[in-house]
């Protein structure tokens, strides 16, 4: 619940929330909008969207996969949800916690289909998007699920029914979603568990971003061009150099590089976004780790040793990977990368004294 607070009077006044109808929005608008920003919502676990539901069909909104496999199955309301709810969600976990890989396959092929996303395996394409050593065998998709309700309110009979299920081992939740009107604009908020972690950090006046350096495409020819220039950059090209517009200055920016991790760290130091030659857009950055010449040079913090490192993972299917980092964990990686530098040089400076 969001409060109106009073200071002379010492007092608080609650603000009244909407559902998306409010915006002249339906329950497929919501759908969508939980979709498309699943890496907002949830940090831990971070989810990865593989279904949405098909028109007259007796099937989930929206289904996602963690890291392990495990199936997250959403049912989304509107408005109120009821404990009636909990029997249709309940329906579905019966109906979709037994599909075969195979099935899940099928999904995702037809949710690549639905978003214009390129295709390739799930099993192939859950390993990319969580930087995985190797692809989790087909067996180990869905043997687990957790239910997860979503609406704007829930009725007073809902807390009770997910209660009892919950003791009776289902894994199951209510997350309320709300919108709110605030000198004429309109404002989203959603509550995922571990409750406002992740738009603690999206909502900071700084903030950390893992930035992947396009290295999929170019190897490493477009980082180079990034660190060794006398005015450091971070660049995006072609349709993902939007995304350089989502940095802010004082941003901690941390560049991802494909097959390596985390290998430069820097802050944004401009307040705009600049067009270059062809198709690059960037921000001017001032770089806080060691020049990169060549690939003999690069350092670099794996995947696996950011998971050790920050307790959590993340989503590495976009050029900006999610969730978003707080300035405390930008620090830490930052520092973790500089000790790993300044070993290298050390190492470098014994090889020529020896």
């Amino acid at each position: 619940m969001l409060y109106k607070f009073h200071k002379e009077q010492e007092q608080i006044e609650k603000v009244s929330f909407h559902n998306i109808k409010k915006v002249g929005g339906n329950e497929k608008d919501l759908e969508n909008l939980l979709a498309n920003h699943l890496q907002d919502f949830f940090s831990n676990p971070v989810l990865m969207p593989i279904f949405q539901e098909r028109k007259w069909q007796e099937e989930p909104d929206l289904m996602a996969l963690d890291e392990n496999g495990t199936l997250y199955i959403f049912e989304l309301k509107v408005g109120f949800v009821s404990d009636k709810t909990v029997l249709q969600i309940i329906r579905y976990a019966q109906k979709f916690g037994v599909e075969s890989y195979a099935k899940l396959d099928h999904f995702y092929q037809q949710w690549c289909k639905t978003t214009g996303s390129s295709y390739t395996d799930l099993k192939i394409a859950h390993k990319d998007a969580f930087q995985l050593d190797s692809a989790l065998p087909e067996s180990q998709f869905n043997c687990r699920q957790k239910l997860i309700l979503v609406g704007n309110a829930a009725d007073g009979k809902l807390a009770q029914a997910v209660q009892y299920w919950q003791e009776k081992g289902l894994e199951i939740d209510f997350m309320p979603y709300r919108f709110y009107e605030i000198g004429g604009e309109m404002y989203f908020e959603f509550f995922a568990k571990p409750f406002d972690i992740c738009s603690f950090q999206s909502n900071q006046s700084k903030k950390g971003v893992l930035f992947d350096t396009n290295g999929k495409h170019n190897g490493l020819q477009s980082v180079l061009d990034m660190l060794q220039d006398k005015e450091k950059k971070i660049s995006a090209y072609g349709k993902a150099n939007r995304f350089v517009d989502w940095l802010e200055k004082d941003d901690y920016v941390l560049y991802y590089q494909v097959g390596y991790g985390v290998i430069a760290a820097g802050i944004v130091t401009d307040n705009v976004a600049e067009n270059l030659d062809g198709e690059e857009r960037c921000r001017r950055v001032n770089l806080l780790t060691d020049v990169i010449r060549c690939e003999e040079d690069i350092c670099a913090i794996s995947p696996r040793e950011l998971e050790e490192l920050l307790g959590h993972g993340f989503f590495y299917a976009n050029t900006i990977k999610r969730p978003y980092l707080s300035i405390k964990e930008a620090k830490l990686i930052t520092k973790k990368l500089q000790e790993k530098y300044q070993e290298k040089r050390k190492e470098k400076e014994c090889d020529l004294k020896n």
